[in-house]
């Protein structure tokens, strides 16, 4: 079963059972298990671990409410959790990412915990859940991709079995060839991460992520033509429209440059 149960969380945080249950109810929204006990996520231990920290450094509780409710958010399973690092400044709960400090309540630029220290604290249970899942024949591929979500935050040369014992099960599983695309684009594996993007957008048109990472996989090789038309069907993506706006520069239709830069500007204003 995907997931750690609230008894191993404890355990791994040395937190009291209630007390995870109590703050999961206000924070989290977490899977249940057949016996409706929570299952927490890697991402949910996040937070957990965060909420004790901020707890025993002073922190309001209702800001701690507030602050882990937006980082939750703004933890996309395609960011690398190791990027931040989470603290309380002075009763403020402040982020700390690869380029600056912020505040995730007010967006305020302005922490000491990190998360690659928990990354290595809970590798040895997202491990056993691999082992266990190599065991059970009942984990569906959505189970294999939560998991591989897991690994690559505590164990990434184990994320991409994952990722594929997904699509051995879903063969057209699309956030599963997206992050496997990503990982094997890292790799420089890039015949098989376009191979990947596009069966992402054979399954799911609109999957805004694989036509991003599409484009920037044929920039990078010099495809302008083709990259143009990946970022143009990520058009719901800032980012697409400012890359649209570069490459349409470069190869002088300077009215579509303007045009995507506006746009692209636009976007940003309504964030």
């Amino acid at each position: 079963m995907k997931g750690y149960s609230t008894r191993e969380v404890s355990e791994l945080l040395d937190l009291p059972e209630p007390v995870i249950r109590d703050i999961a109810r206000g924070i989290l929204d977490p899977d249940r298990g057949s016996n409706q006990h929570f299952r927490f996520s890697f991402q949910d231990i996040v937070v957990l671990r965060t909420a004790k920290e901020l707890l025993h450094s002073g922190v309001q509780r209702s800001k701690i409410n507030r602050s882990l409710f937006e980082l939750q958010r703004q933890l996309p399973s395609n960011r690398p959790l190791t990027a931040l690092r989470i603290s309380g400044d002075g009763g403020v709960v402040v982020i700390r990412d690869e380029e600056q400090v912020y505040n995730p309540v007010s967006g305020q630029i302005h922490f000491n915990f990190a998360i690659s220290d928990l990354a290595g604290t809970v590798a040895p249970l997202a491990r056993r859940a691999v082992e266990d899942a190599e065991s059970a024949d009942q984990l569906t591929s959505d189970d294999w991709f939560d998991l591989g979500v897991d690994l690559e935050a505590v164990s990434p040369e184990d994320a991409p079995a994952a990722y594929q014992r997904a699509l051995e099960l879903e063969a057209d599983h699309s956030d599963a060839h997206v992050n496997l695309g990503r990982l094997l684009q890292e790799a420089g594996e890039h015949e098989a991460a376009e191979d990947h993007y596009k069966q992402a957008l054979a399954s799911e048109p609109d999957n805004v992520l694989a036509a991003f990472n599409l484009g920037t996989l044929l920039e990078d090789f010099g495809r302008i033509n083709d990259a143009i038309d990946a970022y143009k069907l990520a058009n719901s993506f800032a980012d697409a429209h400012y890359n649209l706006s570069r490459l349409y520069e470069l190869v002088g239709q300077h009215t579509e440059a303007l045009k995507h830069l506006k746009t692209y500007r636009t976007m940003l204003d309504q964030h």
